[in-house]
């Protein structure tokens, strides 16, 4: 045995101990108590207090995930769940992991659209349709459609809507390649392409590049507004008169991007800073 007393809350120090050279002290406890609430239902404080004894079974699973953690596995990857906008979303290597300042962006949106008027939208590049999944439960009068042009990220954001009881239309589409009238007209499309420039690789860490999906991430640095140029494109065919537009947006590109929207045509375009203080999210409106 690796822990004499076989009781949950004398695994801190081994996950300490095994992972110290990886990780600062703070988060591994952060880790260790996520995973003691997904995989035994039990909170920080009822850990601390609890006398109760692992099985075998469930101290080999605990070697096993900091094996993973050892490899640069992301926890959500691990643990197979993100809690984002007060949801709770699965998440594998097929999509991206749900990041703070894309909730800061459902935010500003929900924020921005009436609350009584039946709206239409569309979301470009769901992934695990944390954005689309997250505006319709949020509101009472509205009709998603999100697209994507993995279908493995679509299955995980079809179970993502269901375990949220909420109805979405997920449609398989390349945005480069295919237009979007089939779909119809919208209020609101919104946005959240990949922006990354791939000479940005050296600076992130292992477990974003070994497990999350590049093409959800990453674009080349001689196109860096490859994705927002064609959304736009498609954006003045598809979005209703003052329809508006919404990004999360790379924060050195904040004022190419809005440039971008008014040379097309968009007006009230404001670009919205992260609670990091950062350029991260713009909008415009399509006006007649």
């Amino acid at each position: 045995m690796f822990v004499k007393s076989n009781q949950l809350k004398d695994l801190l120090p081994y996950y300490i101990s095994k992972l110290k050279d990886v990780y600062p002290q703070k988060e591994i406890e952060n880790i260790f108590y996520l995973i003691c609430d997904y995989k035994h239902q039990l909170n920080k404080i009822e850990v601390k207090i609890s006398n109760s004894k692992l099985s075998e079974s469930q101290l080999l699973m605990h070697r096993q995930i900091i094996k993973r953690l050892l490899n640069n596995e992301p926890i959500q990857y691990i643990i197979g769940e993100v809690e984002f906008y007060g949801l709770t979303y699965k998440v594998n290597t097929n999509v991206l992991i749900p990041r703070p300042e894309t909730e800061e962006l459902v935010d500003w949106i929900l924020n921005v659209l009436p609350n009584k008027k039946f709206l239409t939208v569309l979301d470009i590049g769901t992934g695990s349709g944390s954005i689309s999944i997250s505006l319709k439960k949020n509101t009472n009068n509205t009709s998603v459609v999100a697209i994507d042009i993995s279908k493995e990220a679509l299955d995980v954001a079809k179970y993502n809507a269901s375990i949220n009881n909420v109805e979405v239309n997920f449609v398989l589409a390349d945005i480069l390649n295919n237009n979007l009238e089939n779909l119809g007209q919208f209020d609101v499309i919104v946005s959240n392409p990949p922006y990354v420039l791939e000479s940005d690789k050296n600076q992130m860490s292992q477990n974003v590049l070994q497990y999350e999906p590049q093409i959800a991430l990453f674009v080349k640095d001689a196109h860096p507004l490859l994705f927002y140029r064609r959304i736009v494109e498609l954006s003045k065919q598809s979005l209703k008169p003052k329809g508006k537009l919404f990004f999360e947006i790379h924060e050195n590109f904040g004022k190419q991007i809005k440039k971008l929207l008014e040379d097309n045509g968009f007006k009230k375009v404001e670009v919205k800073k992260d609670l990091q203080g950062k350029d991260r999210m713009i909008k415009g409106e399509l006006l007649p």
